[in-house]
């Protein structure tokens, strides 16, 4: 049985959305730590083309609209 048109390409923005996440900038984007001491990174996920935090002690993504409430930040 062969899937319609809508399915496939729910199904391929659904893989874009599950890319991997890279270093901003080229790769040249480094760590820092927040004033409330978490530390996180700048990153780019180029299959969707989406930027956002890694809190690289939790490994989890942060969008700007959460940075404030999740990590303190702005």
């Amino acid at each position: 049985m062969s899937k319609s048109v809508v399915d496939l390409l729910t199904a391929s923005e659904q893989r874009r959305a599950q890319g991997p996440w890279v270093p901003a900038c080229g790769g040249t984007e480094q760590p820092f730590v927040t004033r409330t001491g978490y530390r996180i990174q700048y990153m780019w996920q180029p299959s969707t083309g989406r930027h956002a935090y890694l809190n690289l002690d939790t490994d989890v993504i942060v969008d700007d609209s959460s940075l404030s409430v999740v990590l303190g930040f702005f």
